[in-house]
């Protein structure tokens, strides 16, 4: 059985530079890094979904989340 991670989280997950997250993926034998610099948690929780729906999450999947501080907004902005 293929060993599956998936994280989630803001910058502290996804960075220019390795994070927890990449590695802890090191000991996995697929990875899925969904953090986002500036990701809020309704951003971290709407990507849960996201990757849940798409990569067909299993009991057998590692999940790890890394929830951002509760004052960080999430906001859409119309790009023109």
């Amino acid at each position: 059985m293929v060993r599956r991670l998936y994280t989630f989280g803001c910058s502290f997950t996804q960075y220019f530079w390795p994070t927890w997250a990449d590695i802890l993926g090191q000991e996995f034998d697929y990875y899925e890094n969904w953090g986002k610099l500036g990701g809020g948690n309704q951003f971290i929780f709407n990507s849960i979904i996201e990757c849940s729906l798409r990569n067909k999450l299993t009991p057998n999947d590692t999940v790890a989340i890394m929830w951002t501080n509760v004052t960080r907004e999430d906001r859409y902005i119309k790009l023109s």
